[in-house]
């Protein structure tokens, strides 16, 4: 995990919670459709993903995220926008269906 620059100011608008900014490889899955994807930020209640462009993505669509074979998160798409060669989406965590600990491990080290 690289983490990057700590909190950034711009990423905190409209948010109850910060998220801390990461590199961090994961899979989503969904309906049967597998993707690879970076984690660009992250916090307790939420993330924001990096995905390719061609992404076929649907809003409130429940899906599942895989992170580092240990934790397993159901997530619900809320926003996605595209930028150069890239779809960037943010994700609700809904519910941690697996590795409640280290989920909650990792966002207390990428927050400090």
């Amino acid at each position: 995990m690289d983490i990057m620059s700590g909190f950034s100011e711009g990423s905190f608008s409209g948010r109850s919670i910060p998220r801390a900014q990461v590199v961090m490889p994961c899979r989503l899955s969904w309906a049967g459709v597998e993707a690879s994807a970076i984690i660009r930020d992250l916090s307790p209640a939420g993330l924001a993903l990096s995905l390719s462009e061609t992404t076929p993505l649907n809003m409130k669509e429940k899906a599942q995220l895989h992170l580092r074979n240990r934790i397993t998160l159901q997530v619900v798409l809320v926003h996605a926008r595209h930028e150069p060669g890239r779809l960037v989406a943010g994700f609700k965590v809904a519910t941690i269906e697996k590795g409640a600990q280290e989920w909650s491990d990792l966002v207390e080290k990428v927050e400090r």
